[in-house]
């Protein structure tokens, strides 16, 4: 989630940011789903809207701790999550 009042250029750079540290860790950005502008279920630090973004995508754990450094450190981010999704293996029976 970034800051509401973060202009789409300073967005772009973030997302970038993340695809490039992705990408230096032989990873890549599978896809960034823009929800846009939503108002926040609670206040966080006196801000009501935010917007948000879903990026998915493959990295090592090294490569996502980079990512997560990253991210705490960006003034307009305000919350992220990262979730590891386990692909579901088509089992025989």
């Amino acid at each position: 989630m970034l800051h509401p009042e973060a202009e789409a250029a300073r967005q772009a750079e973030i997302l970038d940011r993340i695809k490039s540290i992705a990408a230096e860790g032989n990873g890549s950005v599978e896809s960034v789903d823009e929800w846009g502008k939503k108002r926040l279920a609670y206040e966080i630090n006196h801000i009501n809207d935010a917007f948000y973004y879903v990026i998915t995508l493959t990295a090592t754990p090294d490569t996502l701790d980079e990512i997560t450094r990253i991210l705490s450190i960006t003034d307009e981010v305000i919350r992220f999550m990262p979730v590891s999704l386990k692909e579901k293996v088509a089992s025989e029976s």
